[in-house]
């Protein structure tokens, strides 16, 4: 039986895709064009890759990122609006597309449009809500100074040096090697909550979590060993750290360890 024209304009599909790995399945993906209506072969190529996409094709997957996530890429950035953003928009596409356990979006590409075109709206138009929500939030103050109380007792300064420091390098050393780094990383080599995210590829929510966990883990220690040593109260132990200058002795500890 004489092919069709849209068989061969399908099987000519199919060796196009093969150059780049990927496998056609011509007879389903035939099929799947009898359901639709109004299908034109203008974008039959990227309807084919969509569809196979769909279908958890791995090598079409791994085709389609190469070069419609640069494209994505290419655009996100041209908005200015960081890599950390960016990169949590590809990562919420490479769900929304192909993994959502309801069906992946690749699914909904009718093919009446240039597949990259539509991939580009997709990403820009998430980036932008996103972009959105951040101004909206309260970003964590993380830059502020170690939480110590205020006390009128300067003249009894480093009364508990000695103390004070064998605890906070104690405390320092108990902390995860994680924690360590952000501390160093943050307070000696004044990396910023974006870049700490960029480094570690994570949220900057999450980096800055992780700062304010760090050193928040690191005074509570600072305090239950004073407590321990000192044989103080906890007011006692606040004035022992407000007087130490638990700021620029952290910075003075952190240059020590490097």
């Amino acid at each position: 039986m004489t092919d069709t024209p849209l068989a061969e304009q399908v099987r000519a599909v199919a060796r196009e895709l093969a150059a780049h790995g990927v496998t056609l399945d011509e007879a389903g993906f035939l099929r799947a064009l009898a359901q639709r209506q109004g299908t034109t072969g203008a974008h039959l190529a990227d309807l084919a890759l969509a569809w196979a996409c769909s279908r958890g094709d791995a090598p079409a997957i791994v085709h389609f990122e190469r070069v419609y996530f640069t494209q994505a890429t290419r655009a996100l950035r041209k908005m200015n609006l960081g890599e950390t953003l960016t990169e949590d928009v590809l990562g919420w596409m490479r769900f929304e597309l192909f993994a959502r356990p309801q069906g992946g979006l690749i699914s909904t590409y009718s093919g009446r449009g240039d597949l990259g075109g539509w991939v580009r709206s997709i990403a820009v138009h998430e980036a932008l809500k996103r972009a959105r929500k951040q101004r909206r939030e309260v970003t964590p103050e993380v830059a502020a100074d170690l939480p110590v109380p205020e006390a009128d007792l300067v003249a009894m300064r480093g009364a508990h040096r000695a103390e004070f420091t064998r605890a906070l390098d104690e405390s320092f050393r108990a902390l995860s090697t994680q924690q360590r780094n952000v501390l160093r990383q943050y307070f000696l080599d004044g990396l910023t909550i974006d870049v700490l995210a960029g480094l570690y590829k994570v949220h900057r929510a999450t980096a800055a979590r992780w700062v304010s966990a760090a050193r928040t883990e690191l005074v509570e220690r600072v305090r239950t060993r004073l407590a321990q040593e000192l044989k103080l109260s906890e007011a006692g132990v606040d004035e022992v750290i407000t007087l130490s200058n638990l700021q620029e002795s952290l910075g003075e500890l952190l240059r020590r360890t490097r």
